[in-house]
């Protein structure tokens, strides 16, 4: 954050708090490694994320083991036989290739499951931090992974009554 930006959100605190308003705030990091759920969740996406690096390294080394094959026996082969191995091993790049965009790329499979396993977990956190704001009374929560809070007693700290609504 910029200076500039930093003294805005100070001065707006500062105006806020004039008026009576109630912060609070919150150490999403904490929340996360505490909340059963999401340890769940994360430990299946490290399994998926393993499993799909294992066949990216294994097709990878599958092609260097056919390329390195190919250069040593490619004067030993006729030239049609030297156009099969081309062949095959393009194939496989191809198919390489292939394997980075749809399972490992922005709009994959390893992301479409890590937004299906995440989202469910993510709306419960954002319902408890909503519920412990409005039963609190508290005007304003904070993130403080996020860097928006600049100073805060600890008393105005929910993070555990965000995890004792999570485990209701």
């Amino acid at each position: 954050m910029n200076k500039a930006t930093i003294r805005l959100i100070f001065l707006l605190l500062l105006s806020v708090a004039a008026f009576g308003q109630k912060f609070g705030y919150i150490n999403s990091e904490f929340i996360l490694s505490q909340f059963e759920e999401f340890r769940e969740a994360q430990s299946k996406l490290e399994v998926e994320g393993r499993k799909l690096e294992k066949q990216y390294y294994d097709m990878a080394a599958t092609l260097d083991s056919m390329q390195q094959e190919y250069e040593r026996q490619k004067f030993l082969m006729t030239e049609s036989n030297r156009g099969i191995k081309e062949n095959e091993m393009r194939r496989l790049a191809e198919d390489i290739q292939k394997f980075q965009v749809d399972k490992l790329g922005p709009q994959g499979e390893f992301y479409q499951k890590q937004q299906a396993l995440a989202d469910p977990v993510l709306k419960k956190i954002n319902t408890a931090i909503k519920k412990v704001g409005e039963d609190g009374g508290y005007d304003f929560i904070f993130d403080t992974v996020a860097g928006n809070v600049l100073y805060a007693q600890d008393k105005f700290d929910l993070t555990d009554k965000v995890l004792k609504e999570l485990q209701k």
